[in-house]
């Protein structure tokens, strides 16, 4: 106090002005160290967080799409198949590096490992998917049984023929009528397993066993028989019914091995390869990628918070500086333009989540909604229904359709013409049927050349064929690429929301999985009365 008294007024406020202007100061320094933690945290949810939970989404797709292609090429085994297979190993390998080089962007964070592992399932799979493309190639390696019946049962059935063929001409020779007919029975009985042998290896039915079980015993009986009149036959004979019989234990033997394996779960080895490794080495694949998207979800979440907290505070302190002194002017004017700065970057990261966010749902090559979003309205279309219903309030006279939309010919366009033209057609198609529809109804692209209409608020079931016809009239219209004139055409699969077949008190789950069924089964049917119509599932 005796301090204090010693200053008069003037000095005091002197004072109270240099510490004001210091604690303002102090202020000012926190402020700016805020909004650069704050820049500091937008980069990585821009730069970093966003692009790796994308990237991992991506590869799981990526994944999906690359097995399904890869069941496509064993099936019809054609090049086409096998290109996009090999499109999608360079589109894994590429997203995973990506993946890779963002973790490396900011190493303080633990998902090293997790890559690490990321990366072993993923090599693990492409190696087991290049296994099953070598089966593909060998059916003796992927069907046991059919080897066992090339290399082994086939050779020797043609020799054992031969054998009972000359046996029988011996007899015919000799005269001996009753022992001709025993040999006869011996030749039937053969004849009649090796058929039956190679039905059951052709078509795998369990009551085929039976019928070889049968001529078996035929076999047995008959070479018992001939055996009995052993000492009737010359030396020729003889040793041509010994050499049957030496070759029937051999034949058995490897036949009793063919029929085991062929019987058995494992009769083919890409399903046991699928079964026992691909499926559980994906499965981890896919809990892992499921992992790092949710780890980046939360630090964005984690981040948005500490940036609005951030944010408000900055703004506090600038509204206080601007109201203690008017002496720091400069300072709060340079504290209003980084304000303004942060305001801009939060913008740019709004617009880049909503790029991101439009990406995930959207197809990128006819920026139509993508299966993803098309899954995601249906869901909400029949939750608003199931509410309407509760309350009591649900208009009969307004329900949504659905067109499933499959290009009849694309297939063509792409083998003669090229992918550049199909994906010309894709676009132009896409385009088409969004100037059909409604702003309110949604237009999806499945995959390949599968597309879906959702039409919203329809009163009458003649709507939905309106549209239908419209749209089989445009795609068929033609399509001008490069001086070249192209033709597709289109099958149109129609259900809706109110049919009479749809399990309405059902979950939503089920409900959207049978009406999309329902539109795929009438779309299937419009196929196959001749393409280029529409037909609704009855």
């Amino acid at each position: 106090m005796k301090i204090m008294n010693q200053f008069d007024v003037k000095q005091k406020a002197i004072a109270a002005t240099i510490v004001l202007v210091l604690v303002l100061l102090a202020i000012t320094l926190i402020s700016l160290a805020s909004f650069s933690t704050t820049q500091e945290k937008l980069e990585k949810v821009t730069s970093q967080y966003q692009p790796k939970m994308l990237s991992a989404m991506q590869l799981t797709s990526h994944f999906y799409h690359s097995l399904s292609v890869l069941g496509n090429y064993l099936i019809e085994k054609d090049d086409y198949n096998m290109s996009l297979y090999r499109q999608k190993v360079e589109d894994i390998n590429h997203t995973l590096n990506e993946l890779v080089d963002l973790t490396n962007l900011n190493p303080e964070l633990d998902d090293s490992e997790q890559l690490i592992q990321i990366r072993i399932l993923v090599d693990e799979i492409i190696e087991h998917n290049i296994s099953m493309l070598a089966l593909a190639q060998n059916n003796k390696k992927n069907m046991p049984a059919i080897g066992i019946a090339s290399d082994k049962l086939e050779p020797t059935a043609l020799y054992m023929n031969q054998i009972v063929n000359d046996l029988l001409m011996v007899t015919e020779a000799n005269e001996q009528l009753a022992m001709m007919q025993k040999v006869d029975n011996l030749r039937f009985n053969w004849t009649m397993l090796v058929s039956e042998v190679r039905h059951y290896l052709a078509f795998r039915q369990d009551d085929i066993i039976d019928e070889i079980r049968l001529f078996s015993t035929g076999v047995n009986q008959s070479l018992e028989d001939l055996n009995n009149q052993y000492d009737q036959m010359d030396a020729d004979q003889q040793d041509l019914l010994d050499e049957f019989d030496s070759n029937m234990s051999y034949y058995r033997e490897f036949l009793t091995q063919a029929i085991y394996v062929h019987a058995s779960n494992d009769w083919r080895a890409d399903r046991k390869l699928m079964r026992q490794n691909i499926t559980p080495t994906l499965r981890k694949l896919t809990s892992e990628l499921e992992m790092l998207v949710t780890k980046q979800q939360q630090r964005i979440q984690e981040s948005n918070i500490e940036l609005s907290e951030q944010i408000s505070n900055a703004e506090r302190t600038i509204r206080i500086s601007i109201q203690i002194a008017l002496a720091i002017a400069i300072l709060v004017i340079f504290l209003s333009f980084r304000n303004k700065r942060l305001a801009s970057d939060i913008q740019i990261h709004k617009e880049s989540e909503r790029r991101f966010r439009h990406k995930a749902h959207h197809d990128s090559l006819t920026q139509l909604a993508n299966r993803s979003y098309f899954d995601d309205t249906l869901f909400e279309l029949f939750l608003l229904q199931e509410a309407a219903m509760k309350r009591e309030q649900l208009n009969s006279e307004l329900f949504f359709g659905l067109l499933y939309i499959d290009l009849d010919g694309f297939k063509a366009v792409n083998d003669n013409v090229g992918h550049d033209a199909g994906d010309f057609i894709l676009i132009e198609a896409a385009k088409r049927m969004k100037k059909i529809v409604r702003s309110s109804d949604l237009v999806c692209r499945l995959g390949g050349d599968e597309f879906a209409i959702i039409l919203n608020d329809v009163k009458q079931v003649s709507a939905i064929i309106k549209v239908a016809e419209k749209c089989c009239a445009s795609i068929n219209a033609g399509y001008k690429y490069q001086q070249e004139k192209l033709n597709v055409s289109a099958s149109i699969g129609i259900s809706y929301s109110t049919h009479p077949q749809l399990p309405l008190n059902e979950k939503i789950e089920v409900k959207m999985e049978a009406i999309t069924k329902q539109a795929d089964q009438a779309m299937y049917q419009a196929k196959k009365s001749g393409k280029n119509q529409f037909c609704i599932f009855k």
